[in-house]
């Protein structure tokens, strides 16, 4: 089966690819793009962003990209949320992405709602999370996994991942390095989650590797 291109969607230029860089994905950034031009002949990644999916004021090629992904969902075009990306799917249908009451950081084990193979390589595990946002997801939406958040969810083609498989040191890093970043954890354990991260970047990049190829399949 030859397998369409994949295009990842960059909403920041501090967030992307990270692990998955080395699957000959091209990348565009969301504020650049003609959205009525988007083709249905690729598959799409949907990655992560400071903003909220809500911060269409600030930053308004969010409003194109939501009207995008709201008739490109419901098309069946194959598409990846990630973070951001899974809060913008929800907030394009009849779900919704808003701020939450607390920040969801560091390592988490998901409860799995739904055994479904493409999620294997994240039972029994923990996975890498940093997020203000949450959101409900769409009613057509089937919840594959949780914590006290949503953390996966798929409908028709399209699967949404609100923690972040992709993360490397060198994205953390980035991300950490500003005074917001710096405010809103200065409660928690940052030094300890960046060890584990760098114990276990090389797992993780296994495993989402392992889960980009099967949703590529699928």
């Amino acid at each position: 089966m030859k397998y369409k291109e994949t295009i990842a969607i960059i909403n920041d230029p501090d967030v992307t690819l990270g692990s998955l860089e080395n699957n000959n994905i091209k990348s565009l950034n969301a504020w650049e793009i003609v959205w009525e031009e988007m083709s249905s002949s690729y598959d799409y990644i949907i990655l992560g962003g400071h903003m909220g999916a809500y911060d269409t004021d600030k930053y308004p090629y969010l409003l194109s990209e939501k009207n995008w992904l709201s008739k490109s969902v419901l098309k069946g075009i194959k598409i990846l949320g990630i973070c951001l990306g899974s809060q913008l799917v929800a907030d394009s249908l009849d779900g919704e992405a808003y701020l939450s009451n607390n920040i969801e950081f560091g390592f988490k084990k998901l409860n799995f709602v739904i055994n479904d193979d493409i999620f294997s390589d994240f039972k029994d595990t923990e996975v890498f999370t940093w997020h203000r946002d949450t959101f409900k997801i769409p009613s057509n939406a089937e919840l594959i996994a949780d914590t006290d958040f949503p953390q996966i969810y798929k409908i028709k083609n399209t699967v949404c991942i609100q923690f972040h498989p992709e993360v490397t040191v060198e994205l953390f890093d980035k991300w950490y390095d500003s005074e917001v970043s710096k405010e809103e954890l200065k409660n928690y354990d940052v030094e300890n989650t960046r060890s584990k991260l760098i114990n276990f970047e090389n797992i993780m990049n296994q495993k989402v590797n392992s889960l980009f190829k099967k949703w590529k399949d699928s």
